[in-house]
């Protein structure tokens, strides 16, 4: 039965108010894998639990893949968690620093104030600001930032820069992406040679605490939710039966009863409620995904909308963390692929995309990747000529945005590009035993 709009937020904020709220915000943050995996676990500690394994899934077989999968490396809440583990803490603090880890985002930034986790968890301030210290101290430098900033502070604090520096350099930032060293110089009050090295230390920070892909362990991808078209073409998004074993209550035990069992009763309960309330939040997250990607879906990855986290809880009731948590590790299926539900989050950039709406980085890279595969490759395009392609298809980007973007998508330099299609022209081509060369 689907959750009035609202719901779900309400009964997340009543869970939080039980000792159990941990548990049902990691039940929803864990991949279907994972969790498939956790609860075989479970079930085979709870007798009031049982597992029936879906048709088709493999049974044993799906267990023991979830099993390999997890097995492979430890995740990111998984390495900061045993790093936590290792520093002298208080109890409380080191609770608060363990839960803080499971609700950083994939790229390790902590996008929840400290104010919101002290009013749902009833914590003391100080212990939480002593929790997100420890969680700062953990490496990756960076993780467990609130902003930018703080993202940089915390990686030159990790390089030894005083912080008397560090709050100069941030106030002057911008100038360090210029020509005048001399200005850094006067601005930043030291020598010349000392602001040159210092550039060279900025230029080596990371914008993100995790860089992209780093911050999870490999895992088999699984989707959570399939998105289909029923009769009128409508998007209809529904929960993978597969991915998940089906838990249910021992009836015949638990009418049996007995005192001893109260508790173990009690969990099991909890975790089949749990895993209603992860299932229609994901569906709730997935069908709001489709109505605002519907061009997605219809024409392609290259008209993906710009759409925040934030902006999506808005519509659903839900906090924003609650969003991060049902979407990190999940993904749908959608005419036979797999899409991570995290790639239809991408920030806005200037211009239109010829239907009267802003242009996400998401689809203004898939244009770019688009231009580089259809070039002349005898004549490879520079970034400012991509820069005024993507400017004529509607897109108001810079040749530096552009040089940035190529970057990422480990795309060559013009340069490069011409360098090694010389090299493939040259290499030797056998034909019936004959060694030719293609000019």
């Amino acid at each position: 039965m689907a959750l009035r709009p609202g719901l779900v937020q309400r009964q997340t904020q009543r869970l939080a108010l039980t000792p159990g709220m941990r548990r049902s915000l990691e039940l929803l943050r864990m991949p279907a894998v994972d969790l498939a995996a956790d609860l075989v676990r479970m079930a085979a500690e709870n007798p009031f639990l049982l597992v029936d394994w879906p048709r088709g899934s493999g049974g044993g077989r799906a267990y023991e893949v979830a099993l390999e999968t997890v097995a492979a490396r430890p995740s990111l809440v998984e390495s900061l968690r045993g790093q936590l583990g290792l520093m002298a803490l208080p109890a409380r603090v080191a609770d608060l620093a363990a839960y803080l880890a499971g609700d950083l985002r994939d790229d390790g930034y902590l996008d929840t104030p400290l104010d919101d986790y002290a009013q749902r968890l009833g914590a003391d301030p100080r212990d939480l600001m002593a929790a997100l210290a420890a969680l700062q101290a953990c490496e990756p430098a960076g993780v467990g930032a609130r902003t930018l900033a703080e993202c940089l502070d915390l990686q030159m604090r990790d390089r030894g820069v005083p912080a008397a520096l560090i709050k100069r350099v941030l106030a002057h930032l911008p100038l360090f992406g210029g020509p005048d060293v001399g200005a850094l110089a006067a601005a930043l009050d030291l020598p010349v040679d000392a602001v040159r090295a210092l550039a060279g230390l900025v230029r080596t920070l990371r914008a993100q605490p995790v860089p992209e892909g780093e911050g999870q362990a490999p895992r088999v991808l699984r989707a959570d939710l399939v998105v289909t078209r029923d009769n009128c073409g409508a998007l209809v998004v529904a929960p993978v039966r597969q991915s998940l074993p089906r838990v249910r209550l021992n009836a015949g035990l638990r009418a049996r009863g007995g005192g001893f069992a109260k508790d173990a009763q009690r969990e099991a309960e909890a975790l089949i409620a749990a895993l209603a309330l992860r299932q229609s939040t994901l569906v709730r997250i997935g069908t709001a995904l489709a109505e605002a990607q519907h061009r997605f879906f219809a024409l392609g990855p290259e008209h993906l909308a710009p759409l925040s986290r934030a902006a999506l809880a808005g519509t659903l009731d839900l906090h924003p963390s609650t969003v991060g948590r049902a979407v990190a590790g999940k993904a749908l299926d959608h005419q036979g692929r797999l899409y991570p539900l995290s790639m239809f989050f991408s920030a806005a950039l200037g211009g239109e995309d010829g239907q009267g709406g802003p242009v996400s980085a998401f689809a203004t890279q898939q244009a770019l990747a688009r231009i580089v595969a259809h070039e002349n490759p005898e004549a490879p395009l520079s970034d400012a000529m991509i820069c005024e392609r993507l400017r004529a298809e509607g897109v108001d980007i810079t040749r530096r945005t552009v040089a940035k973007y190529r970057g990422c998508m480990r795309i060559p330099s013009s340069y490069e590009r011409h360098r090694r299609h010389g090299q493939r022209s040259m290499q030797p081509h056998t034909v019936a035993a004959k060694t030719i060369f293609i000019p």
